[in-house]
């Protein structure tokens, strides 16, 4: 009788430990950023880092995981907290998703980082600026460098793989494309800016950026003109202009054109319709590109755009549209879509294969013993 207790007793601890293990964490961690020291507009380079850890990630010590940089788009304050918190809008829980993904087999384990690529003006674009900083180097430099040396990863391209909504769309085709040696694959979903050519955008709202002359002024500007300023900032920086330290792709006639002129040509070297070309031969090193756009998005016709480019340079990539808006279908886009195609794509350590299917059979031995023992399959004759 006292073996059969301790026997129960074994088993109803090794379910416990079994269930627990099928959750991953959540750290919110936080370190320094060399590469945003110095920004003109007095932004602390401490940046905050999401970091989603797998299921028995620290049990399982030997095994070192793929890692996908997940880049949020311009949402102010809430920066990478978008992707934990069920706002109104993108109604996303990541840990939640992985679990469940990673749990039922569906995608191999992976550790997923988000990075805060917020700032004064609402959102980085993720890019090199004297007035906001350099984003790209804290992403491709600073944060892979933190996250190899503090977390168990696999440091090589060919096991990073980046991903963003809208903003951080952008900015993951854009690092991807600028820095095969850092990622190794790609996928962004409703992915803005990728042909954001001035001429073709509402002039009104250049005109009204281009007049908002305060930080408090910008608080109560339109959705649109904050972009644009926080889209000058990042790309047609000017440190003899304050308080926001940007010239404007449009301007007034005279002397003011050649600065425009000068600033379109700055946003168009930091669109990827323009950089595909430049950076064919990047492109062709990463295992996998994708990208989505929603059908009732105003980006559907860009985005479009930019598949049928990389058609005609002959860049081999996954483009598909989906029913939905901008926002509605983001957390659905990166459970279905967006994780299965890194699980897909991404190299991973042979030995997690092998941990897996161990731990398979040790839950496949603890069935059949429940479903053979008789006090525990509920057959004991009384």
């Amino acid at each position: 009788m006292k073996r059969l207790c301790l026997s129960i007793l074994l088993c109803f601890i090794f379910l416990i430990t079994v269930v627990s293990a099928q959750s991953g964490k959540l750290i919110n961690d936080e370190f320094h950023a060399v590469s945003l020291e110095g920004n003109l507009i007095g932004d602390s380079p401490k940046r905050s880092v999401l970091v989603y850890l797998p299921p028995n990630y620290d049990r399982q010590t030997k095994i070192r995981y793929p890692v996908v940089y997940l880049l949020h788009g311009f949402t102010g304050q809430i920066a990478n907290k978008t992707w934990i918190i069920e706002n109104e809008g993108l109604r996303m829980n990541i840990g939640a998703v992985m679990n469940k993904l990673i749990v039922a087999g569906k995608i191999n384990p992976m550790i997923v980082v988000m990075p805060d690529g917020s700032n004064k003006f609402g959102g980085s674009f993720y890019t090199n600026s004297i007035t906001t900083g350099n984003w790209e180097d804290f992403i491709t430099r600073d944060l892979v460098s933190y996250i190899d040396k503090k977390y168990r990863t696999l440091p090589n391209a060919e096991s990073r793989g980046i991903a963003g909504h809208s903003m951080g769309g952008y900015g993951a085709i854009k690092l991807a494309m600028k820095n095969p040696d850092v990622f190794g694959a790609v996928y962004g979903t409703s992915a803005c800016c990728l042909d954001y050519y001035p001429s073709r955008l509402p002039k009104m709202f250049f005109e009204e950026a281009a007049t908002i002359k305060s930080w408090e002024e910008g608080e109560k500007a339109n959705f649109f003109a904050r972009t644009f300023l926080a889209n000058a900032a990042a790309w047609s920086p000017n440190p003899s202009q304050p308080p926001f330290f940007a010239d404007f792709p449009v301007g007034k006639k005279g002397a003011q054109d050649a600065v425009a002129e000068n600033a379109e040509a700055q946003w168009l070297a930091n669109t990827p319709m323009w950089m595909v070309d430049q950076y064919r031969a990047n492109l062709m090193q990463l295992r996998g590109i994708a990208f989505d756009v929603g059908t009732k998005e105003e980006l559907l016709n860009s985005i479009r755009e930019f598949s049928d480019k990389l058609k005609r340079i002959k860049i081999q990539h996954t483009f598909e549209e989906f029913e939905g808006d901008h926002i509605n279908k983001v957390a659905e886009r990166i459970e279905t879509r967006t994780m299965p195609f890194f699980s897909r794509t991404l190299v991973f350590q042979s030995l997690s294969k092998n941990a897996s299917a161990n731990k398979s059979k040790q839950f496949n031995r603890l069935q059949n013993t429940f479903r053979t023992h008789p006090m525990l399959s509920g057959r004991a004759q009384g």
